[in-house]
């Protein structure tokens, strides 16, 4: 099966349902959160308290489809590596997260608020460490649940702990003013991101 063919099947099949919820959780935010006139701090809120769940929403059910023995059995033994496909459905997951979150935050711009890249990266940084650390645990363990579960434990830990997790603080621009952090938290996404791909491959020789 060709790679446009493969990527085509989960996008229908394994993706749709998880952008949909993800969709889901933007339209909720302005429900939840004012977003029309906001000063720069202010319009951190929404952004960061809740939009980072489509990071959980669309990363933690990466390895969901080879979750079931008999077909991860089944996948293994085709010829496409499944930890390629698996790397193809976090591509497209990051960059439906991206989308998902421009688009919100070109939505606060037109109602006012005082918004700029730097909210787009901090709320892209939050989501995505969110999400990868659903992503991790779901990996290692084979449980999804395991996964949405690690998710909100880590999520809850920031309410608490706040600025106390420094680097890996979510809510940093809003809670504490700072954006210079959210950077790093992107590098060191993708840094753990890489290190469970290497997890999983050497477990599967």
């Amino acid at each position: 099966m060709s790679f446009p063919k493969i990527l085509s099947v989960n996008l229908k099949h394994n993706f749709l349902i998880h952008f949909l919820l993800a969709v889901a959780v933007a339209i909720l935010t302005p429900v939840v959160f004012s977003i029309h006139s906001l000063d720069a701090r202010a319009a951190a809120q929404p952004i960061e308290m809740l939009l980072p769940f489509i990071g959980t929403i669309l990363l933690t059910p990466v390895f969901l489809p080879e979750q079931n023995p008999e077909i991860r059995d089944v996948i293994r033994s085709k010829k496409t590596d499944y930890l390629i496909v698996c790397f193809f459905r976090v591509i497209y997951s990051v960059a439906a997260m991206l989308l998902i979150t421009g688009i919100f935050i070109m939505i606060m711009k037109y109602c006012a608020c005082k918004i700029t890249y730097q909210h787009l990266i901090g709320s892209f940084a939050s989501s995505l460490f969110l999400g990868t650390i659903g992503f991790t645990v779901a990996g290692l363990s084979n449980s999804v649940s395991a996964g949405y579960m690690a998710s909100m434990v880590y999520y809850s830990a920031n309410i608490g702990l706040k600025d106390k997790l420094g680097i890996c603080y979510l809510f940093s621009m809003y809670g504490g003013g700072n954006f210079s952090d959210k950077y790093l938290l992107i590098l060191l996404s993708v840094m753990i991101i890489a290190i469970v791909f290497v997890i999983l491959r050497k477990l599967d020789n």
